[in-house]
Parts: C-alpha cells; sequence; structure tokens
C-alpha cells in the first residue's frame, strides 16, 4: 500500500469517528468528557500523519465541545431519573 492510498484511508477513519462520536454526544451515548477523550485521539492520529486540515477540525470541534453545556450521556439520565423519584 502505498503513501497516499495510506493517507486517505486515516483520512476518512477520522472523519467517520468524528461523525459517530458527535452522533453518540448528541444521543447521549456517551458523556462530554467521553467524546473529548475521543477527539484527543483523533487529534494525536490527525498529527502523527501531519493532517493539518484534520488537526484544525478537530481542534474547533474540541473547542466549542468544551464550550457547551452538554454534561449528559446515559448515565446521567439514568441518574438523574432516580433523583426525581424521590
Amino acid at each position: 500500500m502505498n503513501n497516499s492510498n495510506l493517507r486517505k484511508r486515516i483520512v476518512w477513519f477520522i472523519n467517520s469517528e468524528i461523525e459517530r462520536v458527535l452522533m453518540n454526544l448528541k444521543t447521549g451515548a456517551v458523556n462530554k468528557e467521553n467524546a473529548l477523550g475521543s477527539f484527543n485521539t483523533l487529534y494525536q492520529i490527525a498529527s502523527s500523519t501531519r493532517d493539518a486540515d484534520s488537526m484544525v477540525s478537530l481542534c474547533e470541534i474540541i473547542e466549542k465541545v468544551r464550550d457547551s453545556n452538554h454534561r449528559t450521556g446515559l448515565f446521567h439520565f439514568t441518574e438523574y431519573r432516580k433523583e426525581s423519584f424521590y
């Protein structure tokens, strides 16, 4: 596999993982901290391949997630429901 083909696959992987993590964050499958950890891992992958476009977009996504008030996840919903019954 040549270098260009590998780079395209890495960029595809990063973009598909960004979409998956954002969807999981939106649906509540992961919380804010888990999503940030996933984005940081993707940033490390992008930086090891020196993919500047992915690094910039990941920095913007990380900043938006950090600034958001989204703190919910499946575990938070469960705890919140239990508290509302008491």
